[in-house]
């Protein structure tokens, strides 16, 4: 339910923590033969695909050549935060600046000179 097929190529998406995303994380990743581990890089951007080469479906003609899998990381959200958590994220939102936010930052520009 959580793969798709595209010939011997397999994909799915996998959920994964803001700090996981901004710090980095060994995350576990889901395949056909169970999960493997994936060294994630840091600062990786929600919808961010990774590719596991020889993970996907066998070959019909050559059974030991497999396809690839294909990997999207999600950046979740948290829906329910605690008091603590809300004031870290607060702190933290405080201390950004344009360097650790570009694409925010380049959107913001652009609408402002669109308006000028």
């Amino acid at each position: 339910a959580i793969f798709q097929r595209d010939g011997a190529t397999v994909s799915c998406a996998v959920p994964i923590t803001f700090p996981q995303a901004a710090l980095g994380a060994d995350i576990q990743v889901p395949t056909l033969d169970g999960k493997v581990s994936f060294e994630l890089p840091e600062g990786t951007q929600t919808g961010k695909e990774f590719v596991l080469y020889g993970k996907g479906i066998p070959s019909v003609n050559n059974p030991k050549r497999r396809g690839n899998h294909f990997f999207t990381v999600v950046v979740e959200t948290p829906t329910k935060l605690t008091k603590e958590q809300k004031e870290i994220l607060r702190q933290l939102d405080d201390t950004m600046d344009k360097k650790s936010t570009p694409k925010r930052n380049k959107f913001f520009d652009t609408i402002k000179n669109f308006f000028d």
